[in-house]
């Protein structure tokens, strides 16, 4: 066939551009019978797909029925699914920046009147604090309490990265992501919000730490340094409270608000002047937050009075913002709200609209402008209300404190428990206290941090007897304290119960914290007058009755082991602040000297025993040889030692090793009682280079110095485990470490060299999950020693600077000096270990382990 033939109309085939151009190469390949045949099969096809098609009147129906577009969308998406690329840089920006706008106005609905809320907007744009920086290719948390600017800061900085987006080809399009969204891990949250890899600059903000678990919380830090790591031109900010770990270099604390930007921003929030005479100076500390500024214009607006604590302004907060329309919002939406931050605080995964109640049920809870509803998913427009709602919950039921008071559960729920108690009546207050304090210790003093007025005792002149008797029977839950007429006793059992429920949730700790007698609390002695108590500890007395009026205002120390003599305390919270204050001295006092109780085989015991022995045996004879110690002549000093600690209320004995008392020569008279052999050997070995150098650690050789380091570590990781087995049992996982056992210990050890003077010797320990072993198992140490150049040594620090594995407080990266000049090493370093962990829950305030030298 000719080619002008061939390209004729009637020889016309639906082929594509590329077969037809190859049959035009070669025409005489395709004779003009093949490609008709070609065409009567294509028509033939076309007939019966489309010119004979029928349809019965039930498919007639069907196809002119509405559509639903969700529902098609929903099925477009399941066989085509979005990628953020779709809609190009400029239309994902546009996203972007509306997304921000409405994540700033969604905060400030529920506050702001309709009428201010561009008016807060605008002279929240013009603050003229310098943004936050996040290095490329770093991380860094934003810390600060609940309504601090935590949010408010990261969207600054986020916007600042939309800003650059716009002008600069080579930036990403920032992303926000909130913790609780992250379903998946960080890395496919990251690319999927931006439709690929980030091979540009690019900010990632992820909002709200705490709404997921503590240990959620620092998979998702672990995985931002992983990220940054691998894209270093990415950079991350994410937001938290205290109490998710967040390693030093990588925080940024929030600076509280000056007073006139607080003031200045409840005008701009009420659109005129405030009467600022009514302010209490004590209240300032409201004007510090941009949450609790415009929760106090919010309070003012109400007509409500501005001399409110915090933790009662954050509680009411809710009230007021719902207060003109509660007459709309019905009882069954309150409690679908409570039940909501149930389900918010309770889980890690969004909580979807179609899972949470009905199409009706979900517009009366959007309604409310208490909750938003954003890509099918429920959220409280602000964290302080679904803390409310869960304290809600806690009144009517819908959850029990026993679940939501636990060590895990806590750091989600604090907020709810601390307004529970803040905003009870008086009774159901010290009941609420109480309950909490029997459960978790830890808890009841954050909470008391959070809402008591440790300053409102503080005053010279004691209350009356009638303000105390009118306290007590105020706030007495159980209400039979009333029927005790000695009104010293009175406030006596009064101060006791806080003290002893405290006790009771300490567990075996208890007797070392307060004198008890057969596991029991001893009977107390109470002296009133001029409204101050004093209160004295029997030395073996038992209940009943569990206090007694004393004779005179300074008992005798022969029938009563101590006494302590404060003003009476009158604040609505005053007697669990006294009970704290004394238990947290005890503690301190108790971990000063390490005399926690630990098993009888314990590696930590021995050491103390050699210690004891040792300062015993040369308290008379200075003369005489360290060692070995014989253990019939030492149980001979101790036995005549027991003489006196029988016939005195408190001995001591001062030496030249320190000092020991009453309680350390019956422990270690105990301890001879059970040992074997006749010499008492000691737990490490004396230098193999004796005389050598000026300092101490020159008496060690590089391979005994390795040697003890690995077994010094060993044992102080067992004697750890021991300390909190035996003191503190129901603590369990909120204790940093001991969350991480079982480990698997590699580290280096660095010697001083000869010109470095009298520093430490050092070890950087990485402390590695040990998946094939029982947290009860002896854990594996593998150390090596480092050159003298010192590089090993950093370089080993270096590699694993970024895996922290922290779950509630410890690094799994380690700087600790190895003790060599002590006689127990081991301790020391547990103790080191314990007390940061006690500090991280609120047990120990501003303590430092000391050195013992």
């Amino acid at each position: 066939m000719p080619e002008m033939d061939n390209r004729g109309v009637d020889n016309l085939l639906l082929l594509c551009v590329l077969h037809a151009w190859q049959i035009d190469q070669v025409p005489d390949d395709y004779p003009a019978e093949m490609l008709r045949g070609w065409k009567r099969a294509q028509l033939a096809d076309y007939d019966s797909t489309h010119r004979n098609w029928s349809i019965g009147a039930e498919e007639v129906q069907e196809a002119i029925a509405p559509l639903d577009l969700h529902a098609a969308i929903e099925k477009i998406n399941a066989v085509v699914p979005f990628n953020p690329r779709m809609r190009g840089r400029v239309g994902n920006w546009q996203l972007a920046v509306r997304r921000e706008h409405g994540l700033r106005s969604s905060r400030l609905t529920p506050l702001v009147p309709v009428e201010r809320r561009s008016a807060v907007l605008g002279w929240m744009a013009l603050l003229d604090d310098p943004i936050v920086e996040v290095p490329t290719g770093q991380v860094r948390v934003l810390m600060a309490r609940l309504g601090a600017g935590k949010s408010e800061q990261a969207l600054r900085w986020w916007n600042q990265g939309l800003e650059d987006a716009e002008n600069d080809p080579n930036t990403d399009i920032p992303v926000f992501l909130a913790a609780r969204h992250i379903t998946t891990s960080l890395e496919s949250a990251i690319l999927s919000a931006l439709g690929g890899d980030p091979a540009r600059h690019c900010r990632v903000v992820i909002d709200d730490l705490d709404s997921v678990t503590l240990q959620e919380a620092s998979r998702l830090l672990t995985e931002a340094r992983q990220f940054v790591h691998v894209w270093p031109g990415v950079s991350v900010l994410a937001t938290a409270r205290p109490g998710v770990p967040v390693p030093d270099e990588e925080q940024i604390l929030v600076k509280p608000w000056s007073t006139r930007r607080g003031a200045e921003l409840v005008e701009v929030a009420l659109g005129g002047d405030v009467s600022w005479h009514r302010w209490n100076a004590e209240t300032t500390d409201l004007l510090s937050s941009p949450l609790t500024a415009l929760g106090m214009a919010a309070r003012i607006r109400a007509g409500r009075d501005m001399t409110v604590s915090r933790a009662r302004l954050l509680s009411g907060l809710t009230e007021d913002v719902i207060g003109p329309k509660v007459g709309e919002v019905s009882e069954a939406t309150w409690s679908n709200l409570a039940r909501l931050a149930v389900r918010i605080l309770g889980q890690s995964e969004p909580v979807t609209a179609a899972s949470f109640g009905s199409l009706p049920q979900l517009r009366l809870l959007t309604g409310t402008d208490l909750v938003v509803e954003d890509r099918g998913e429920l959220t409280f427009a602000l964290p302080v209300f679904e803390q409310y709602f869960g304290s809600e919950a806690l009144k009517r039921g819908l959850t029990r404190l026993d679940t939501v008071a636990t060590a895990t559960t806590f750091p989600r729920w604090r907020y709810a428990i601390a307004f529970a108690v803040s905003t009870a009546i008086t009774k159901a207050q010290e009941a609420l206290l109480t309950a909490l304090a029997q459960l978790n210790p830890g808890a009841a003093f954050w909470v008391l941090d959070e809402i008591a007025d440790a300053n409102s005792d503080h005053t010279l002149d004691g209350p009356s007897h009638e303000a105390i008797a009118a306290l007590i029977d105020r706030r007495d839950p159980t209400g039979e304290l009333a029927a005790e007429p000695d009104l010293p006793v009175r406030a006596g059992r009064w101060l006791r119960g806080a003290e002893q429920a405290l006790l009771i949730g300490l567990g075996p700790l208890a007797e070392s914290l307060a004198r008890h007698r057969d596991g029991r609390l001893v009977q107390w002695g109470v002296w009133l007058e001029h409204g101050y108590v004093t209160v004295a500890r029997a030395r073996d007395q038992l209940p009943p009755p569990e206090v007694i009026r004393l004779a005179e205002e300074c008992p005798p120390l022969g029938q009563w082991h101590q006494w302590t003599q404060q003003r009476f305390p009158t604040s609505d919270l005053g007697r669990w602040l006294v009970a704290r204050c004394a238990l947290q001295k005890r503690l301190e006092a108790t971990i000063s000297k390490q005399t926690l109780p630990v098993p009888r085989t314990s590696w930590l015991a021995r050491e103390r025993l050699h210690s004891l022995a040792k300062f015993v045996r040369g308290y008379h004879d200075r003369a005489a040889r360290r060692y070995p110690i014989n253990l019939a002549e030492l149980r001979g000093i101790v036995g005549s030692w027991m003489e006196t600690v029988n016939t005195s209320d408190h001995a001591t004995w001062r030496g030249t090793g320190g000092q020991v008392d009453s309680a350390d020569i019956r422990w270690l008279s105990a301890q001879l009682a059970v040992q074997d052999g006749e010499t008492l050997l000691q737990p490490w070995p004396d230098g193999d280079q004796p005389g050598t150098g000026r300092w101490f650690w020159e008496q060690y050789s590089p391979e005994l110095t390795l040697a003890m380091a690995a077994d010094v570590v060993r044992e102080a990781i067992i004697g750890y485990r021991q300390l909190v087995e035996s003191a503190f049992p129901a603590f369990g996982d909120a204790l940093g470490l001991y969350s991480m056992l079982p480990v698997r210990v590699e580290g280096i050890v660095r010697q001083p060299v000869n010109d470095e003077g009298p520093y430490p010797v050092v070890m950087l320990l990485s402390l590695n999950p040990d998946l094939h072993a029982q947290r009860s198992d002896i854990p594996s140490v593998d150390l090596q020693l480092a050159p003298e150049d010192g590089q090993a040594f950093w370089a080993f620090g270096k590699d694993r600077e970024s895996t922290y594995r922290t779950t509630f407080g410890q690094s799994s990266l380690q700087s600790m000096e190895l003790p060599l000049d002590l006689e127990r090493p081991a301790t020391y370093l547990a103790y080191q270990w314990l007390t940061q962990d006690l500090a991280e829950i609120g047990w120990l305030k501003n303590y430092r382990h000391p050195r013992p030298y």
